[in-house]
């Protein structure tokens, strides 16, 4: 598979690994932020119904992948030693830049399992996790080749 092609599947696939986690933790956090017990089939299904509906924000996530792992592939270019880890950065930097920059423009964040501490670590957790899976996947055929 070409560079370039390799690039876009782990970008879509990175993208969509961060949309599913991000959104369903999201899901959660909304729940548990009102106190109330929620039982295990309705909170499958608020995380199915946000899943199908939440989809601007893989729109946001994707272009937010894009930038990032462009200015990761050119800096651990320079910096050879953080190759390993410059993808899962690149994608938790993405998320946590991306929902600071709607706050700054909605003065919210419209993620609003997001609006906490620990939510806003879990969405850029989930950042790093498709950072990960991006990095596996364009660097899969250096893996392969090598003896």
């Amino acid at each position: 598979m070409a560079g370039v092609a390799r690039f876009v599947l782990g970008l879509l696939i990175g993208a969509l690994v961060t949309y599913v986690f991000g959104t369903a933790v999201n899901s959660q956090f909304v729940m548990g932020a009102h106190g109330v017990p929620v039982v295990i089939a309705d909170r499958f299904n608020m995380t199915m119904f946000d899943i199908s509906n939440m989809l601007p924000y893989f729109v946001i996530i994707a272009v937010s992948f894009l930038l990032a792992f462009l200015i990761a592939a050119i800096l651990k270019r320079f910096l050879p030693n953080l190759a390993n880890i410059a993808y899962p950065i690149a994608g938790a930097a993405a998320i946590g830049t991306a929902l600071g920059l709607m706050f700054i423009m909605f003065q919210t964040v419209p993620i609003s399992g997001a609006r906490s501490t620990i939510g806003f670590l879990a969405q850029m957790i989930a950042g790093g996790l498709g950072g990960w899976v991006f990095g596996r996947i364009v660097n899969r055929s250096k893996i392969a080749s090598k003896p």
